[in-house]
């Protein structure tokens, strides 16, 4: 028998859409629609986890101007792609096709997306996040504008700036809070 290496190394593709039970993640949220910071808190609950695929809800709370209001919607994860019913900009879409790879493009009509890099840096009031997902989108195939979106390995959707010929919005992370661990 051979001898047993001294270290194992693993290599673990980062997780750039955590599901996790109780996980929080808080926005701003700003928008040519209405006037300051719209603050978004966003909670996953009745995470169900199955061998190739996971479905949860998220909490949605809105709070601007002494308002807010909650909405809940759907989030679907399998092994080809991660994919939600809502959240800030209130768009249904595939977020991005897994395993991600730097230029693979998919189309939900009229919008064509792709996965511009792997590596990409950002830096919102939630900190600063290497290695981060960018997902570049060209409105209308890139004649009704455009948007980037950016995912943190391990915290998720951390940045989104959209721009279309009708209005404009930006969302930036500005805190989560991971679950403590259950035994």
């Amino acid at each position: 028998m051979g001898a047993m290496p001294d270290t194992v190394k693993l290599h673990l593709d980062p997780d750039y859409f955590p599901l996790m039970e109780g996980y929080r993640l808080k926005y701003h949220h700003t928008s040519t629609e209405f006037e300051g910071i719209e603050l978004v808190d966003i909670e996953i609950k009745d995470l169900r986890a199955f061998r190739e695929d996971a479905q949860a809800l998220a909490f949605l709370t809105r709070s601007r101007q002494g308002s807010s209001a909650t909405e809940t919607y759907k989030i679907h994860k399998t092994v080809k792609k991660v994919s939600a019913e809502g959240g800030v900009l209130q768009f249904s879409r595939m977020e991005f096709p897994l395993p991600p790879v730097v230029g693979k493009r998919w189309t939900e009509a009229p919008n064509l997306h792709e996965i511009a890099a792997l590596d990409a840096s950002i830096e919102v009031p939630a900190g600063k996040f290497h290695r981060c997902l960018r997902v570049n989108t060209y409105i209308a195939g890139g004649d009704g504008g455009s948007a980037i979106r950016y995912y943190a390995p391990g915290i998720g959707y951390v940045y989104e700036e959209y721009s279309d010929e009708t209005w404009g919005s930006r969302v930036r992370l500005v805190g989560f809070e991971v679950p403590p661990l259950r035994r």
